[in-house]
């Protein structure tokens, strides 16, 4: 008897599908209207409200080496690795330089146009090292999109060359600031020595006294000694200091050549280090002299120059209109089922 009474329960608060098939075809007119008003609604919003996004790419080769060598000597490069570089195009410094010769007002923020750069990787093949990147530059119309990529890509370069200089100029002027002091260190312990040997040289005699060196002549037939000639003779002492003298004033003229050449290469390192400070003040960089330039731009460039967007990346009209309609028609079949069992039961 229990068993009966579940089964006709069960039954009961079953909903048969063709039941539900009829309540949903009873009110299809205002499910279609939800559908349709959903998907206009969505598809004026997507083409009046939502601002259309154009996309520019970048695709830059980078190939830095782990080294180079300049007139001051090798330097090894402090950044390893081409993705750590490729990451320093959205640094604080390349955008606040981007911001600036866009124009862009003062609400614009470095996170802001930091969320309109994409870093991404071209395939490589395997084992072998990464140096293709495409960077995707975004902004509300093409000729926008264009710019942007351009200032950008042409502030990363300066970003990069003159932080790959610094580093350098830096590490230069420091070692040759301390070669600089121990060559004068070195030039006046020279001089000492040299005024104490031309000193020293002064006190000793050239050559001995005849008193202290003797020749003694043989006779031929008999070898004896038939008498004995007093001579003079060149004092080693005096030969030694002379020779002691001329080693110093060597060493002095190779000292002050070398002091002078590192005074140039620290005048020139100045001028380099005040361009690079200029850079960072006003983002203006200045030719620089020396050796310490050429790296990234020849290591790091585009193999074609980028173009503008010819038609938007998002939002994508169609596609938000389906989106609408299909959420439209979702809710239109809630409001109807909704309207069907609970009127119904009630």
């Amino acid at each position: 008897m229990n068993e009966n009474q579940n089964n006709v329960q069960y039954y009961e608060d079953e909903i048969d599908l063709r039941e539900l098939i009829m309540a949903l075809w009873k009110r299809k007119i205002m499910i279609i209207c939800f559908t349709l008003i959903a998907a206009i609604l969505a598809g004026m919003f997507s083409m009046f409200v939502l601002s259309p996004v154009y996309d520019t790419k970048l695709n830059i080769v980078i190939s830095m080496p782990e080294k180079y060598i300049t007139r001051y000597g090798e330097y090894v490069l402090p950044i390893t690795t081409n993705e750590q570089y490729i990451n320093l195009i959205t640094s604080n410094d390349v955008l606040l330089h981007t911001i600036e010769e866009m124009g862009y007002d003062k609400e614009t923020t470095i996170d802001g146009v930091r969320k309109r750069i994409t870093v991404g990787k071209n395939e490589a093949k395997a084992g072998s090292v990464q140096n293709s990147f495409e960077v995707t530059v975004s902004a509300n119309n093409p000729e926008e999109a264009l710019k942007l990529a351009q200032i950008l890509y042409s502030n990363y370069l300066d970003f990069l060359d003159s932080m790959t200089k610094e580093r350098a100029v830096n590490y230069y002027y420091n070692h040759f600031t301390i070669e600089l002091r121990a060559l004068e260190n070195s030039l006046l312990s020279q001089k000492e020595i040299l005024k104490s040997n031309e000193d020293l040289l002064v006190k000793t005699p050239k050559n001995i006294s005849s008193g202290n060196a003797n020749i003694e002549i043989q006779s031929p037939l008999n070898g004896s000694s038939d008498y004995i000639l007093p001579v003079d003779t060149i004092n080693p002492n005096y030969i030694k200091l002379e020779t002691d003298i001329i080693a110093n004033k060597q060493s002095i003229n190779n000292l002050e050549n070398s002091i002078r050449i590192n005074n140039q290469y620290l005048a020139e390192l100045d001028r380099e280090r005040e361009a690079i400070y200029k850079y960072y003040r006003t983002g203006q960089t200045e030719i620089l002299e020396s050796s310490v330039i050429g790296v990234v731009e020849t290591n790091v460039y585009l193999p074609s120059p980028p173009v503008a967007p010819t038609q938007k990346t998002s939002p994508s009209n169609a596609l938000n209109t389906a989106i609408g309609a299909v959420l439209g028609g979702m809710l239109g079949v809630m409001v109807a089922l909704f309207q069907e069992y609970w009127f119904k039961k009630a």
